[in-house]
């Protein structure tokens, strides 16, 4: 399954400078790997088997658009406050946003959410049946 990652119109734009175009900014789940890529600066694949939870979330306002990480524990590919999904992983996993980043948790926003989710679960669910 992939599904873009979705943008607001209105910072298309700005994103598209760093190669955060329709083109190079997906979700795509294929196989036992969650493949997210987000124009040149991101560009990870996550193993199915850390993912403990994925479910739809809020991004804050102030969090901001694009390319974000609290430099912790947390990663956001965001190109919309809107349609947020969370996957929580075990054992963190390290992604590189600037600097690499041992994430836990991971937010993107795509363009189903809800199918999203659901797929995910469903290929977790498989794993561990």
């Amino acid at each position: 399954m992939r599904t873009e990652i979705r943008r607001s119109t209105w910072v298309k734009p700005l994103l598209s400078v760093f190669g955060g175009t329709a083109e190079r900014s997906y979700v795509d789940i294929k196989g036992d790997e969650i493949h997210v890529r987000f124009g040149w600066l991101f560009d990870e694949r996550i193993p199915l088997s850390r993912v403990t939870s994925v479910e739809r979330a809020r991004w804050p306002l102030l969090g901001g658009l694009g390319w974000r990480t609290n430099f912790v524990d947390t990663v956001a590919v965001v190109g919309s406050y809107d349609d947020v999904v969370r996957i929580r992983l075990a054992p963190a996993q390290p992604m590189r946003v600037l600097l690499r980043v041992p994430a836990e948790t991971l937010y993107v926003s795509v363009e189903d959410p809800d199918a999203f989710v659901a797929e995910v679960r469903r290929r977790i669910a498989s794993r561990v049946s």
